[in-house]
């Protein structure tokens, strides 16, 4: 009996020291629980405070751009402009920058930013909105000479001021717009533009480019981008309504017309030549029909001549379409506007022939700028049925004449692969074609070009061929049904697993 009792006191005794590991066990993970939270809450608070105190120091001093194109922030061309600047530039957007506006000026406001930051205190930028505050306009353009809207940006420097609007700071392909009317972006031009714009605001050398009007010219969106980011100013000019090419014109540009220059306009041209003017004339192939004599008259004084003969281009290296030489890579030699020659440097089409007139004065120079292959035919009127011998054909030329008051220049280029709003807004302002005609104007105006911001390419993420109703059935299975109850299940055998320990 008395052993049984003894068992018995044995096992209350076991019984009782379980319990109290049990207990001991239980408080100890009581206490790394609390620890645990305790721990967390200590670690977030940390970094609470080393974020306030971090963003106190430094907000706005680091900052990194995280975006695929760097979209968000300016480039070292950039930072190293902004930081000599020893003049005030300010940046006005003509809106209130409430959360909604910076959301739909996402592409704006944090370059902007960075522009302000690392000018040294040079540059500012504020947001008004002109309906609330309409003498902000009169402000900002006193003689009402860039016309500012809401929603645009004005870069201001003493009395120089420059208009940004929104839309001009992307390019499109024109080819979608065509076919289905909406927009579709092919390179950002945020930076381009407003880099460009500082320095022409900034600089103390204006240079007046002066584009033609009244013959049916194409527009030149692109191109006024282009030049005014090479510290140009732009401006249109209607021949009808003046007597002389302005004084102040740097570089006057006949952009494509669809039709002939007046009689007027002969001795207007040849009178501006005759004083050391420089011209360029810009005329793809369109038609047959489409002759020039007016104008011709004005370019034989430079020794140069509209030819009516379209270039088909008969070099298979050359050509990018087997059946047609209406479309192909040119050639640039060396010579004024290159220091070494370039084969199949540039993508051309719809070529016309450009020729040198038989005006063999010694002060006048001519030579090619862009030629074809030596295969290249010559199809008079544009008839593929009468060509001449094959050789290298003249696409742009250029002429110097040194027989007036000063010495006058003009460049002559038979396709508008080079300027044309469509063909930049599908290929971007960084194109070799668009970058060449820029050397072409620089050198022209005798402008250095100290702004070479690239523009920056927006992603294609268009799928080359989408997935099937079955496919993409199966693949909504897979991410709301499969993966989500594969979770659950884990969790549950894991769950039950803990509970057994």
């Amino acid at each position: 009996m008395s052993h049984i009792n003894k068992n018995l006191d044995e096992l209350s005794q076991g019984d009782k020291g379980k319990e109290k590991k049990k207990k001991s066990v239980d408080k100890r993970a009581k206490s790394l629980r609390f620890f645990s939270i305790g721990s967390v809450i200590f670690i977030i608070a940390i970094l609470l405070v080393v974020n306030l105190l971090f963003d106190s120091i430094f907000s706005g001093k680091l900052s990194w751009d995280l975006s695929s194109m760097q979209v968000n922030s300016i480039s070292d061309v950039s930072k190293g402009i902004v930081s000599k600047m020893n003049k005030d530039v300010e940046i006005v957007g003509l809106f209130e920058l409430t959360k909604d506006a910076e959301k739909n000026y996402a592409d704006f406001v944090p370059v902007l930013n960075d522009y302000a930051a690392k000018s040294n205190g040079h540059i500012t930028v504020r947001y008004v909105d002109p309906v609330k505050y309409p003498s902000i306009i009169t402000e900002l353009d006193p003689n009402n000479t860039i016309s500012p809207t809401a929603g645009s940006f004005v870069v201001k420097c003493g009395d120089k001021i420059k208009l940004i609007n929104p839309s001009d700071c992307f390019t499109y392909d024109e080819q979608t717009y065509y076919k289905t009317g909406s927009y579709v972006a092919t390179s950002n031009n945020v930076e381009y533009n407003f880099t460009g714009a500082i320095s022409a605001v900034t600089s103390d050398v204006i240079t007046k480019v002066y584009f033609t009007t009244n013959h049916k010219e194409s527009t030149h969106v692109q191109l006024n981008t282009l030049l005014s980011n090479n510290g140009m100013e732009v401006a249109d000019i209607s021949t009808v309504e003046i007597t002389a090419i302005p004084d102040d014109c740097s570089l006057l540009i006949i952009d494509d017309p669809l039709e002939d220059v007046s009689t007027s306009d002969i001795s207007l041209l040849t009178d501006y030549l005759g004083k050391g003017g420089k011209l360029i004339v810009i005329s793809g192939y369109e038609s047959a029909n489409l002759t020039f004599p007016n104008l011709n008259e004005v370019l034989h004084t430079m020794n140069l001549n509209i030819s009516n003969s379209r270039i088909s281009e008969n070099d298979m290296k050359y050509r990018i379409q087997a059946t047609s030489g209406y479309m192909g890579y040119a050639d640039v030699p060396v010579g004024t506007f290159a220091p070494a020659a370039y084969s199949k440097a540039l993508l051309l089409a719809d070529m016309r022939a450009i020729s040198v007139f038989d005006n063999p004065k010694s002060y006048i120079a001519t030579e090619p700028v862009i030629t074809s292959s030596a295969s290249a035919l010559l199809e008079a009127n544009g008839d593929s049925t009468q060509t001449g011998a094959a050789g290298v054909q003249n696409i742009a030329m250029y002429s110097a004449n040194a027989g007036g008051k000063a010495k006058s220049e003009a460049v002559v280029i038979g396709t508008t692969y080079l300027t044309s709003d469509e063909y930049i807004g599908q290929y971007s302002l960084n194109d070799q074609n668009v970058a060449f005609f820029s050397s072409i104007a620089l050198k022209l105006t005798g402008t250095a070009n100290t702004v070479q911001v690239e523009v920056k390419q927006v992603p294609n993420y268009t799928f080359t061929s989408a997935p099937t109703a079955n496919t993409q059935g199966i693949w909504s299975i897979v991410l709301i049904v499969v993966l989500p109850m594969t979770f659950i299940i884990i969790g549950v055998v894991i769950y039950k697993k803990r509970k057994n320990m």
